[in-house]
């Protein structure tokens, strides 16, 4: 009898621990947690950058006149000096003949001039001219060398002129803009040709001006380009813009940053769109945590752990942040697990369980 009122007494305890139990589960809030680790850490900017090139030029009409060739067209890349367009030069080349003549003239009555001087010279010294038949011989070869001086300067222009009737490349560039057609009549100054160097290509990115403490010459950045998914290649800062630049537009206050096209880069285009990764500082081998066990409190960061089923917050010391994870400078060490709040607002002392992995 004894026995069996003893088992009794058991059973009932079981069932009221279970009941226990269950009515806990049911009470308690079932959490996700995360452990923290040991790896690395990295801090990226990240932007989107654009190939440019300072060095371009807008090539125009130097001479009033009908263009009769136009030897290049849009995209083309063209080398240093070669034509890429003509104007009808008839004129210019007959006024060209005409300085020719006048200066090869004016030379003959030079040298005449000259030669008479000379001979009149000569029989000065012996008396057989007089002085004033001297001086007049000497002004008219001094009259005459200024004449042929003014012939080969109107040569000269007249040179020019031929040659301003062809339009150049100044340097080895692309043809980014063309406004000219065969046929067409223009006054000197029109536009007729927009160059763009093909060395001295760079990438452009407008950073947000928080960050300009961050980002320093020789980070390395690394790119990516729709155009090309399989490819990721590096380059390093190399110029940092010396002011703010306000976007009125999106109200943001930027700053600018250049690099080069970096190691074997794809063949871009100019103007093109890249990915840019520019890395801002790197640590090794530190415990981590992710952000989303984060909790905000009145005197710093905490975390929050399970404690006899309840929800404790523990201050700790933040480092380097991330994309998604933030460096733990102290607090805990590695694998300890921590509840993964992912923004919620839980008061200390909430009951709460791990969610059983499945």
């Amino acid at each position: 009898m004894n026995l069996l009122f003893s088992m009794t007494i058991v059973t009932v305890s079981l069932l009221i621990l279970v009941g226990g139990f269950i009515g806990y589960m049911d009470q308690a809030r079932q959490v996700e947690t995360v452990s923290i680790e040991r790896g690395d850490l990295e801090l990226v900017i990240r932007v989107t950058g654009e190939v440019i090139n300072d060095r371009s030029v807008t090539l125009t009409a130097l001479v009033d006149g009908q263009v009769n060739r136009v030897n290049t067209a849009l995209g083309d890349r063209v080398e240093t000096d070669q034509i890429l367009a003509s104007m009808d030069n008839r004129a210019a080349a007959a006024r060209l003949q005409r300085a020719e003549a006048y200066l090869l003239q004016e030379g003959v009555r030079r040298r005449e001039e000259q030669l008479r001087y000379r001979r009149l010279k000569k029989l000065a010294d012996k008396g057989a001219v007089s002085q004033e038949k001297l001086e007049e011989a000497k002004l008219n070869w001094e009259a005459a060398t200024a004449a042929w001086q003014v012939a080969k300067a109107d040569l000269h222009l007249a040179e020019v002129a031929q040659e301003w009737q062809q339009v150049r490349a100044p340097f080895a560039a692309v043809v980014v803009g063309k406004s000219t057609e065969v046929g067409q009549w223009v006054e000197a100054g029109t536009a007729l040709f927009s160059l763009v160097a093909l060395d001295q290509w760079e990438i452009e990115a407008h950073v947000d001006a928080v960050d300009s403490g961050r980002v320093k010459p020789g980070q390395p950045v690394t790119i990516r380009c729709d155009a090309f998914p399989e490819l990721v290649w590096q380059s390093t800062v190399s110029w940092i813009g010396p002011s703010v630049e306000r976007e009125k537009d999106k109200r943001l206050n930027t700053f600018r940053v250049r690099l080069g096209l970096g190691e074997t880069p794809p063949p871009l285009l100019l103007g093109q769109q890249l990915d840019l990764e520019i890395l801002v500082d790197r640590r090794q081998g530190i415990l981590k945590l992710p952000f989303a066990a984060l909790h905000k409190g009145d005197e710093g960061f905490e975390v929050a752990l399970i404690e006899s089923g309840q929800l404790h917050y523990r201050s700790i010391e933040i480092g380097l942040e991330g994309d998604t994870h933030v460096e733990l400078v102290s607090g805990f060490d590695e694998g300890v697990k921590v509840i993964r709040l992912d923004g919620d607002i839980l008061e200390a002392g909430t009951l709460v369980a791990e969610e059983e992995t499945p």
